[in-house]
Parts: C-alpha cells; sequence; structure tokens
C-alpha cells in the first residue's frame, strides 16, 4: 500500500488539498489512521508531497550576504511576527523553529549526528518534527554532563529525545563534562561505551552545538570558574565557549592537544577544571557543523567562531542576522 503511487496521492491530496483530517480520511478510504499517517509520511519522502517554507521578503538575501561575509556555507534566519523583536524568548522561537524545519530537512537515513546543549539546542530539538521516514539515525552527545537541573543542559535527555523524533537510537555519555583529575581519561578510554561514541565522534555527518557569550552575568560554564580563572581566560582575550569550550581569535583555550585528547585544561595556570568531549580535530572533521544560537551579546562571538571555522551553518533570528551584518559592515 506504501508504494501505491496513486493512492499515496489520492491520501496526500485529500489531506494537503481538500483540508480533510487523518480520521475522516480513514473514514472515506477504510483505511486505519495510523495507516494514513504512514501513508502522509511516505508522500513526502517519495516527493509527493514536497512543503515549502516561504520567507519574509529580504530574509533569503540577506542569509546570501550574512553566509558571504561570514565565510561560511550557509546561514539560515528564523522570523518570527516582529522581526526586530529583541524578547529572548521571541528570538529563540524563531531560532528553534527554523532548526528543527532545517534539520528535518537535511539529517538522512542511516547518519551519526551529534548534538550539544544550550537552550537555543533544546528548543530545536523539541521543534524538530517527527521523522517516521528515516531509518538507521544514530545521535550521541558531544560533551559529557553537565550536572545541573535545566533541561537545556540534560545533554543525554536532549539526545534521546532527538533520536525519538528522529525514529533512530542514542548513545548516552554518562561521564561529567568537568572532572578534576586527569587520571579519569585512562579509565573513560577504556570503557566500551566510551569507545563507541568516540568512534561515531570521528564519524559524524552532522552537529547540532549551541554558542555561549563570554561576559556580563556568568552563566554556564562561565558560572563554574574561579573569579582567577576567568580572569586569566579575558586576558586570553576569550569572546565565547561553544560545547563548554571558551574560544579566542586564536582558537579553543587548551594546554593539551585538543586534536588527540578526550579531557582537554581551558587555561594553563589554573589547574580546577578540566573538560570532557568531543576533540577538537573530530569536531572540525564533522561533514556540518551546524550552531543554532543568537542575541545581541553573542556578535563577537559568533564572527570569531566563523573566521576559525567552528561552524559552516548558522540558524539564527532575524535582529541577530541583521547586527551581524551591520557588524561586518563596519
Amino acid at each position: 500500500m506504501l508504494e501505491n503511487r496513486e493512492l499515496l496521492y489520492t491520501i496526500a491530496n485529500l489531506y494537503y488539498e481538500t483540508g480533510k483530517n487523518q480520521q475522516e480520511i480513514s473514514n472515506l478510504l477504510n483505511l486505519s489512521r495510523p495507516m494514513v499517517s504512514r501513508a502522509l509520511s511516505r508522500a513526502r519522502a517519495m516527493g509527493i508531497v514536497r512543503i515549502e517554507v516561504i520567507p519574509p521578503a529580504g530574509c533569503s538575501q540577506l542569509e546570501t550576504n550574512l553566509a558571504k561575509a561570514l565565510g561560511i556555507k550557509r546561514v539560515v534566519v528564523g522570523s518570527s511576527p516582529d522581526r526586530n523583536s529583541n524578547d529572548r524568548d521571541d528570538r529563540i522561537k524563531a531560532i528553534s523553529a527554523a532548526a528543527g524545519s532545517y534539520l528535518s530537512q537535511t539529517i538522512l537515513p542511516g547518519m551519526a549526528v551529534g548534538v550539544g546543549w544550550g537552550v537555543s539546542v533544546h528548543r530545536s530539538i523539541l521543534a524538530l518534527p517527527e521523522c517516521p521516514h528515516l531509518k538507521g539515525v544514530t545521535v550521541v552527545p558531544l560533551v559529557g554532563s553537565a550536572g545541573r537541573t535545566e533541561s537545556h543542559y540534560q545533554v543525554n535527555v536532549i539526545a534521546d529525545r532527538m533520536a525519538e523524533k528522529l525514529h533512530g537510537n542514542a548513545l548516552f555519555f554518562n561521564i561529567p563534562a568537568f572532572v578534576s583529575d586527569l587520571k579519569v581519561q585512562s579509565f573513560f578510554s577504556r570503557d566500551p561505551q566510551m569507545k563507541s561514541i568516540q568512534d561515531l565522534w570521528s564519524r559524524l555527518d552532522i552537529a547540532i552545538v549551541g554558542l555561549g557569550a563570554f561576559g556580563g552575568t556568568p552563566s554556564f560554564p562561565v558560572g563554574e570558574y574561579t573569579l582567577q580563572a576567568l580572569e586569566e581566560l579575558r586576558q586570553n582575550g576569550v569572546v565565547g565557549d561553544i560545547l563548554g569550550r571558551f574560544y579566542n581569535k586564536e582558537g579553543f583555550i587548551d594546554d593539551i592537544n585538543a586534536d588527540e585528547q578526550l579531557i582537554t585544561r581551558p587555561m594553563q595556570d589554573v589547574e580546577e577544571k578540566l573538560y570532557v568531549g568531543i576533540p577538537f580535530e573530530s569536531l572540525r572533521k564533522t561533514k556540518q557543523i551546524v550552531c543554532v544560537c543568537g542575541g545581541t551579546g553573542k556578535l563577537e562571538g559568533i564572527i570569531t567562531a566563523a573566521k576559525l571555522q567552528l561552524f559552516d551553518c548558522l540558524i539564527t533570528d532575524a535582529l541577530t542576522a541583521t547586527e551581524l551584518a551591520a557588524s561586518l559592515e563596519q
């Protein structure tokens, strides 16, 4: 039945063109409602149905120009009723809606997908539509557990929710993101689950990350460090963090070779926090790194990260995109 193009067309036409709901179609064609739902998904997968999201006037040109100015492959600008809204929640809603749509169209069957943490990442996964047509997708966290109660830092929960929506599987990273003893690296390296995660990290098709600003009101991971450590980071010119790792215009701030190590220290002189997450070299080898973020306080961090090629696709809100374009013109 799911290969019968004429029947799939009939069901799709009733649903999208005549406005009948799934139960009405079920009654009309004497099919179960789950079968109607699967038929609609199959119609999209076979190209019988194509859903196009038309951006507001000017958005496409802004996306093209901004991607060129940042030196990255793509920019996606989420729209909201008020494109100039400075309300944080409005901006996150715009970003997450755009990200959910983009990811549902970009992720393909059999892909290995890495996911980070943060409000925008978490909300983007919640906005991701159900994708029953996808098969064999594996989702893996890119960083250890934050040890925080906020849902947007529960990276294993985020990975599990994403896998559920993609009808795939998730691996869990049951290790703290920050540890105090370098010796734990040898323990982690011997763990079978850790080896599976590291294998996936080395062949990721797509990674979804957020971007944190440095400065202003301390938040995670900034709030995890002492004033002495934060002062050293400032002196090093830190402008933001990705996956809890701080960076300046030269790259990530590590005193251990980040190309090879699972664990890195964010500064040379202050031995208080060791970071556990995907090695920098593995992240750079990912086929597509999608950064979902927005906010006036993140402009410098976004521009610097783009120059460092820490991501190649940016999904943001209209106001942030406009502010970025203005900053890059100066």
